[in-house]
């Protein structure tokens, strides 16, 4: 999803098509690492905690509604 975001975006800027193709490419490699990065901080903590009650009530339910919400404020912002 972030590659449709990102490419609108740099349609607009002044690049060449070359210069576009560098900078689309940074961006994606930046979201991946981003993403490993936080695989790689988040996951060991995250099985370390799966069986206690703690993960139930507040890492899953609360972050499956904190992901929820952000996901309807970027709906909404961008239906606007």
């Amino acid at each position: 999803m972030h590659d449709f975001g990102s490419a609108n975006v740099l349609v607009d800027l002044p690049l060449a098509a070359s210069e576009r193709a560098l900078a689309l490419l940074s961006f994606n490699v930046g979201i991946e690492l981003g993403q490993l990065v936080f695989i790689v901080l988040v996951f060991p903590i995250a099985l370390l905690l799966r069986h206690t009650r703690f993960y139930k009530s507040v890492i899953f339910y609360a972050g499956s509604l904190i992901s929820i919400v952000i996901a309807l404020w970027w709906f909404f912002e961008r239906i606007m």
